[in-house]
This record gives C-alpha cells, sequence and structure tokens, in this order.
C-alpha cells in the first residue's frame, strides 16, 4: 500500500484527516512523522495542535482520550481491547475499560423512519404506545420504552449509517497498521491486522440484531426455568437486522447498590446466584454472556439477576471447555505447572523459552501462596498469565481470552459490592451442583459415541480403502510374489484384526449403554453387569492386540 492509495479518495482523506489531527493534538506526532503522514495533515493545524498540547500525560491516557474523540468504531475498540490481556498491555487495557459508549440521541423522526421501512408498516399500527425520547443511547443504538399491545417492550434501533462509518473507519485503521508495521518492525509481533481482522468480525456481529436475538434465545434456553437468572422474551416478528424488539424487564442496574439495598434485596444472594450463572454458562453450556459489566445486568425484586444486553458472546468447544476448567481447578488447587502445561497443550508447535514463561507464571502464584487461601481470586491470575501470553507471542483462541476477562469482571462486580465474598468456598459448593455424576456421565457417553462413530467409519471405509489399492496396483502392473505360507499369514491377520475391530465396538456399545442405564434406571446390578462384561472384554482384546502379537 501506499501513500496515494491511502488518500485516493476524497472520502478517506477527509476521515484520515481528522484522525491525524486529533492524534497529534493527543501528543501522538512522533508517529504519525515517522510514518509519513504529518505531511497530510494542513499546516495551520499541525501548528494549532502543538500549542494546544497539555503537560506530558500518560500514553494509556492519551490513546483513550483519543479513541473517545474519534467516535463510535473507535470507542468501540478500545472496549474490545479491554477485554483482551493478551492483546494489551494491563496499563491500557485499565485506561480502555474507563471508555464510556454514551453518545446524544439521533432525532426522532429518523428512529421512525428506520423502524416503519424495516417493520413495513406505519410504527402507530405496531405498537400502542412509542415515546418520542429513548431511554438509552450508545454508539451503535439507541433504545425506547414503548407498549407492544399490553406487553412493554424494548425497543432497540440501530444508528442511521452506523455501518458504512464503520466499514470506512476499519479500511482505514488496516491501510494505518500497515504503514506503522513498516516503520515500525518490532509492532509485527503483535499481528495488529489479525486484531483489526478480529474487531472487524465482532463489530459486524453487533451490527446484525438478528443475530444478538440468536445470542439471547440460546443463552434463554440453556436457563428454561431457572430461578436465578431471567433472560427477556425476543420477538421475532417485529425484530430485523437493524431493529430489535424484546420483553421490557423493570430491574435495579447492578451497580446502583444503594437502590438495592433500600429494596432490601439480599446482596449476597445477588453476588452468589451471578457467580453461579457465569460457571453453569462457561463449565457446563459452553456458551457465556462475554461482557458481564453492572450496566449490562439488573437485579430483580426476588434477587433474581437478569441480562439485557448480548452483543459480546464466548463460545466453547468441548476442548476449549476442558481447557478452561482444567486451568480454573489449576488455579484452585495453587498449581502453576499444571497452568503452564495446559497453556503450552494449546500451543504444541511454540518455540518460546518454556523454562522462562514457567518461571514467570510461578512467579505470579506466589502472590496466592503468600497471601490467606480465603482470600484466592481466580480474576486477577487469569488477567495476569494472559497478559504473559501477550508476552511470550503464545496464541489461544480469543473465546478462551473472553472466558478470562469474563471470570475477571464478575469477580472484580462481587468484590467490589461483597468484599468479604469466599471465591474458593463458593467455586467447590457451585461446582459441585454443576458437575454431577449425570454431568460426568454425559461426557463420557459422548466422548464413547465419537469414539464409535470413528470406528464406524473406519470399518466401512475399509473395504473402500482396500479396492482402490489393488486397483492402484494393477493399473502400474506391480508385481508381487507371495508364496502360500506368506498368503496363509495375511489371511490371519486380516481376520484377527477384523475380530479386533468388531470386538472393540462391542466394548463400546456396552460402555455406551451401561452408562445410560446408570443415568435413567436404578437397577444398579444392570449397568455393572455390562461395565464389569465389558471389562473383561477389554481385557480379552488387549490380549488379542499385544500378547498375541508378542509370541509370534
Amino acid at each position: 500500500m501506499t501513500l496515494y492509495e491511502l488518500f485516493k479518495s476524497h472520502k478517506n482523506r477527509k476521515r484520515l484527516e481528522e484522525i491525524l489531527h486529533i492524534f497529534f493534538e493527543e501528543e501522538f506526532g512522533y508517529f504519525i512523522s515517522k510514518i509519513n503522514l504529518h505531511y497530510h495533515l494542513p499546516f495551520h493545524k499541525r501548528i494549532k495542535a502543538k500549542v494546544a498540547r497539555e503537560k506530558a500525560t500518560s500514553h494509556p491516557v492519551r490513546l483513550r482520550r483519543a479513541f473517545q474523540r474519534l467516535g463510535p468504531t473507535f470507542i468501540k475498540f478500545g472496549q474490545l481491547l479491554s477485554l483482551r490481556p493478551d492483546l494489551a498491555p494491563p496499563e491500557f487495557i485499565a485506561e480502555f475499560e474507563k471508555m464510556q459508549d454514551e453518545v446524544p440521541p439521533f432525532p426522532f423522526p429518523i428512529a421512525k423512519k428506520i423502524i416503519e421501512t424495516e417493520l413495513k408498516k406505519p410504527i402507530d399500527k405496531v405498537f400502542k404506545v412509542f415515546p418520542k425520547k429513548p431511554i438509552a443511547s450508545a454508539s451503535i443504538s439507541q433504545v425506547y420504552r414503548a407498549k407492544l399491545g399490553k406487553k412493554e417492550v424494548a425497543v432497540k434501533v440501530q444508528r442511521p449509517g452506523i455501518r458504512k462509518q464503520f466499514e470506512e473507519d476499519i479500511e482505514l485503521m488496516y491501510q494505518i497498521a500497515e504503514l506503522l508495521m513498516n516503520h515500525f518492525p518490532n509492532l509485527k509481533a503483535y499481528h495488529l491486522r489479525g486484531i483489526i481482522h478480529e474487531f472487524e468480525r465482532w463489530t459486524l456481529k453487533e451490527l446484525n440484531f438478528e443475530i444478538e436475538a440468536c445470542f439471547a434465545q440460546r443463552i434463554a434456553k440453556n436457563f428454561k426455568k431457572s430461578k436465578i437468572l431471567k433472560i427477556p422474551e425476543i420477538y421475532n416478528k417485529y425484530s430485523t437486522d437493524k431493529v430489535l424488539v424484546m420483553e421490557f424487564i423493570e430491574g435495579i442496574p447492578l451497580h446502583d447498590v444503594e437502590r438495592i439495598k433500600k429494596a432490601k434485596i439480599n446482596l449476597t444472594k445477588v453476588i452468589r446466584n451471578g457467580y453461579s450463572v457465569m460457571l453453569k454458562q462457561i463449565f457446563v453450556d459452553g456458551f457465556f454472556h462475554a461482557d458481564p459489566h453492572p450496566g449490562n445486568i439488573l437485579v430483580l425484586k426476588d434477587g433474581k439477576l437478569a441480562f439485557i444486553d448480548f452483543g459480546i458472546i464466548g463460545h466453547f468447544d468441548k476442548k476449549l471447555k476442558n481447557f478452561a476448567l482444567d486451568i480454573f481447578r489449576a488455579f484452585v488447587n495453587n498449581d502453576p505447572d499444571k497452568t503452564v502445561d495446559i497453556f503450552l497443550k494449546m500451543n504444541p508447535n511454540s518455540d518460546i523459552d518454556k523454562d522462562a514463561f514457567r518461571e514467570e507464571v510461578r512467579d505470579i502464584f506466589e502472590h496466592l501462596q503468600c497471601s490467606s487461601f480465603d482470600n484466592l481470586q481466580i480474576g486477577p491470575l487469569l488477567r495476569e498469565t494472559l497478559s504473559l501470553v501477550n508476552k511470550h507471542h503464545l496464541k489461544i483462541p480469543e473465546d478462551f481470552v473472553l472466558y478470562g476477562k469474563t471470570v475477571s469482571i464478575t469477580e472484580g462486580i462481587a468484590l467490589r459490592y461483597q468484599p468479604d465474598f469466599d471465591f474458593e468456598k463458593e467455586s467447590k459448593v457451585i461446582l459441585g451442583k454443576l458437575m454431577n455424576y449425570k454431568f460426568f456421565a454425559k461426557e463420557v457417553v459422548d466422548r464413547t459415541a465419537t469414539n464409535i462413530s470413528k470406528y464406524k467409519d473406519l470399518a466401512e471405509s475399509f473395504p473402500d480403502t482396500a479396492r482402490e489399492i489393488l486397483e492402484k496396483a494393477k493399473k502400474f502392473k506391480l508385481n508381487v510374489d507371495l508364496e502360500d505360507a506368506d498368503i496363509s499369514s495375511l489371511t490371519l491377520e486380516i481376520e484377527r484384526s477384523s475380530g479386533n475391530l468388531a470386538l472393540g465396538l462391542i466394548v463400546a456399545a456396552l460402555i455406551v449403554g451401561s452408562s445410560l442405564i446408570m443415568q435413567t434406571s436404578a437397577l444398579t446390578y444392570v449397568y455393572v453387569t455390562g461395565f464389569v462384561v465389558a471389562g473383561l472384554l477389554g481385557l480379552w482384546l488387549v490380549k488379542r492386540t499385544i500378547f498375541v502379537k508378542n509370541e509370534r
């Protein structure tokens, strides 16, 4: 990319000049000059920027101020970085967490036009009551409290032209990142383009309200009939990618502790419920709300919680869920070596200095060893460990980082409102309830069923594979001289291998069947007999595959 390409569009040139001016005013002139962009800033603005400089302020503060001044795209970018301790140093993350996503509302006639265009009906034909003033206004949308028949609903309306603005800004981000990496080679280790690509992917999801609706409904399904969490009902009939209509929930924002106390709601119960919800989402469902700051959580009269925003969601497959649970246990058990082993297992091809990484993780754990075990906090340990991951340039899935941030935010909220909250005790109690024998039996059944499927596929594909090999041998006219003894030996080997495969399938089927009976029946002797028979057949299989082979 050249500077000419960067400035070839009048639209991009105008926005880029605005970006450069703000960064220049926030004392980032060195970087702008280094990538040769200061010449494209009007001379009078350069002079004005220099005059406007304040006393030396830290880089994190100045960068946060610049992002806020640049508007929605950069505010969202800063908020993304605040969720990613593997991408940004701790001092920058702490500053980005201060960003407020509050902007002046856009006029009601514009909101009305968007709603009517999306729903293809006049607004008064859809809503019984629709006020002109929104109850909240953010960078991507604003929210109205309306009436849909007799039901009170929250109507989220996307800002006009916001998608186009995001796309243009993200395009400029890519181009500036490339210039920075060309002139500052050490920045290549931070994969700037990858970070921007991730931000682009997240933003496109957040700009599609149909995806948010899907996320909300999935969490609602996971907490169906829950006594501790409420998810608002989504009205799909009146929702599109730019308008989202959901049940309005009357509650107290979690950060308003005084109102919670005045309502005589047990705050300890509220915090315990929130911690339980977080652990269930991560370790059982593998699908979790990844931005649980107090503004997104309401407290209901009975101490129940409610989520009202679903823009950022984390998702674990079984492998990642197991990694997360193993690391959580390693922290609870104060085991730094196990923690290191898990992160290295997630990066099997890494060429980092493993001994140095191990020593630094041990240093982090020393804080836990030197403090009272009653004050165990998983969040700070995760946050500092993920910072080390960033320092050593290890790669881990973004959802795993969201998990770490979610744990950290949840614990931070708990400590802020309940300083004596016992994380170690609560973790063991909650996980003990969640990870009961049924959960583990289901995991065993799922893994066994997966293995059976693999063996079945292998058995089905074996004849075709053998035929393909023979056809290739015939095509290339390979000369193979086999004596009768060789043929007989090959025949016996094939028969024995087929028998072993069949026996393995029987053993697996017995384990699956017995596990299912164990979950659904009180007939202990039935599933015990099944496990015993499976064990005996398994031993026989070992004898057939190992000892018989060694005797030959």
